[in-house]
């Protein structure tokens, strides 16, 4: 087995104007197995609670979101996702609301994600969704303009727009894969 690297010394360099609600980022200290320290960056966000991504299925199509992201400079079709609040299924279903105004059943936890494992200390869960056919899409159902356009995907259209490069987002790519080893 590995030896751990303690951590020996923390420092918090930013706290958001909500007290560290939403984000904190803070400078550790380690102790590697070989004596030597480091020291590195550990971000915070939504008060260290679990977040969530949400695989919202319709059959074998997939829901997408699309949205502006300004720290890529770009619009992104992803899966839904946020902070969590309560519970991961609470907060998937949610989200699945707010987002697509769809309201979904059949939740569960189909994973846990690790999604930048060398600076984000937060988990993220991935929670499948059933979504009835026929059920109307609402983009940004919630009226916060963060959502543009939200989709049907089919395994097909996801395969060539990751070959294409236009589907990149990696809670995307990583819930949409511990989903296929989870169901084999």
């Amino acid at each position: 087995m590995d030896a751990e690297a303690p951590r020996t010394h923390t420092h918090k360099a930013y706290t958001d104007a909500d007290g560290g609600r939403w984000c904190e980022v803070y400078l550790d200290t380690y102790r590697l197995p070989s004596g030597a320290e480091t020291v590195q960056h550990r971000v915070r966000v939504g008060g260290g609670r679990t977040g969530v991504v949400v695989l919202a299925r319709r059959g074998d199509d997939v829901l997408l979101v699309r949205q502006w992201r300004p720290t890529i400079g770009r619009w992104a079709w992803e899966l839904p996702r946020g902070f969590g609040e309560s519970d991961p299924v609470s907060d998937a279903l949610r989200e699945l609301v707010e987002e697509a105004g769809l309201v979904g059943s059949s939740a569960a936890v189909v994973a846990y994600l690790d999604v930048d494992s060398g600076m984000l200390e937060s988990e993220v869960a991935v929670v499948e969704v059933s979504v009835p056919g026929g059920a109307p899409l609402r983009p940004g159902a919630a009226g916060d303009g963060e959502i543009a356009a939200v989709r049907w995907w089919s395994p097909d259209d996801i395969a060539k727009a990751v070959r294409a490069g236009e589907l990149r987002d990696g809670f995307t790519l990583a819930a949409l894969g511990a989903s296929s080893a989870a169901r084999g």
